[in-house]
């Protein structure tokens, strides 16, 4: 498993996307944006199910930018 990174705009938006995500079954957490005072979600999950993530996201209208993988 890798860890995928969602930079979210807000708290908000970052408490939106884990609800929807861990609905889902993904294990995923909110932390403190590395690269400014924001929040990202972090999502432990493969390749593959990321893609699928991210497509929830979109779907759902949560706006993210999606960080460097780890």
């Amino acid at each position: 498993m890798k860890k995928f990174i969602a930079e979210m705009p807000s708290y908000t938006y970052a408490v939106k996307g884990e609800k929807l995500l861990k609905s889902r079954g993904f294990d995923c957490k909110i932390v403190r944006s590395e690269k400014n005072c924001g929040y990202s979600l972090l999502i432990n999950t493969s390749e593959l199910n990321a893609t699928k993530a991210f497509n929830i996201l979109e779907k759902n209208a949560v706006p993210y930018e999606r960080g460097t993988d780890s």
